[in-house]
């Protein structure tokens, strides 16, 4: 009897093994397209009883389907766009026609316009050295930009693989896609597993498509320095922005924190005038302002949810119009004056100082 696979995440059908991956009832075998008991919980009740898939594993996967696919799909997160960007996972699609989808462009405020969105991904793109890649700004949530998606997948061959880190709303994208013309319509058939948890996709899945086009999942590629990957499920699902941006605006002056309890603090070392912190998490946390003689009292080291050993300090000169970016958790945009900053965080985290991605851009 051949090999099975599950519609919804990719792993292999077994029956023997409840704690697996991949595990049905035995009645369940006699089905033609079958879902494991893993994503039908996840599904339904919101529960991932098993944990995500591990992380070798994933980049097998993926490097198989990337050997696969005639063209690939790179979804990565316009909240945390510099993440979804690591070399190994680039270099795994090297050679291959590579188009950039650019997700949850709905979070961010109305009064800024797609264009100027454009022009920041691309600049960040050229920043990267990667200025041919192509892009197109979506939207998972409300279909924003799938028409002009659509349209460039059905460039990239009849085999076209979508990849991204955990998180980014990968499957959410090639979901929407399968509801399209594209797809088949709205057709009976089982859709990738959408969930707030990372891991959730095991192994490449296929779905064949009208005119001999197959989409395909793939596994979320784990990265580095993400604060959200160190924080337990309950307090992770807070940080990674899914249905809203929080904005928070203090005029900050030597001797002030802005922090995140428990997981971040910026201390203003000295400001060239009256200056202004933005800050921007996830709905779920929230910037604040207090002294930085609190400091120690705001880090919360010893936070069960957030099992942080160890912390690091970087020294940061941040200009008007510029980001201080926390991978996985959030960033703060100076305004008016030019600040020395000290940043606190957990060791391993990644930071960047880039061009503000909201509010008005330098000419």
């Amino acid at each position: 009897m051949s090999e099975r696979y599950c519609q919804g995440c990719g792993a292999r059908i077994q029956s023997t093994d409840p704690g697996s991956f991949g595990f049905v009832p035995e009645h369940v075998l006699e089905q033609d397209t079958v879902r494991c008991q893993r994503c039908h919980r996840i599904s339904h009740y919101g529960r991932d009883e098993i944990g995500p898939v591990d992380a070798s594993d994933s980049f097998e996967s993926i490097r198989a389907g990337v050997d696969w696919s005639t063209g690939v799909c790179l979804v990565v997160d316009l909240l945390d766009f510099e993440a979804g960007l690591p070399p190994e996972l680039l270099g795994l699609m090297r050679g291959k026609d590579v188009l950039l989808v650019v997700n949850k462009v709905d979070l961010i405020p109305d009064k800024t316009p797609l264009s100027e969105l454009e022009s920041w991904v691309r600049s960040r793109l050229d920043y990267y050295g990667l200025p041919r890649m192509q892009q197109v700004l979506v939207s998972a949530a409300n279909g924003l930009g799938f028409p002009a998606l659509a349209d460039m997948v059905a460039s990239l061959g009849k085999q076209v693989l979508f990849v991204g880190i955990t998180n980014v709303g990968k499957s959410s994208v090639l979901q929407r896609l399968l509801r399209m013309r594209i797809g088949g319509g709205k057709r009976k058939q089982i859709e990738p597993t959408i969930s707030p948890y990372p891991g959730t996709t095991v192994n490449v899945s296929r779905w064949s498509c009208p005119g001999g086009l197959v989409l395909a999942d793939s596994p979320g590629f784990v990265p580095g320095g993400r604060i959200s990957d160190m924080l337990l499920p309950a307090l992770a699902q807070k940080v990674i922005p899914h249905k809203s941006l929080s904005s928070h605006l203090y005029e900050v002056r030597a001797g002030d924190i802005v922090y995140i309890k428990g997981l971040c603090a910026v201390e203003c070392i000295s400001a060239s005038g009256t200056g202004l912190l933005l800050g921007f998490t996830g709905s779920g946390v929230r910037w604040q302002r207090s002294s930085s003689k609190h400091l120690d009292k705001w880090l919360e080291k010893g936070n069960k949810l957030a099992p942080i050993k160890q912390w690091e300090e970087h020294a940061v000169r941040l200009e008007p119009g510029q980001d201080l970016f926390v991978s996985g958790l959030g960033w703060v945009s100076a305004r008016r004056a030019q600040y020395k900053l000290r940043l606190y965080i957990p060791a391993g985290a990644e930071y960047t100082v880039r061009p503000n991605l909201i509010g008005p851009k330098k000419k």
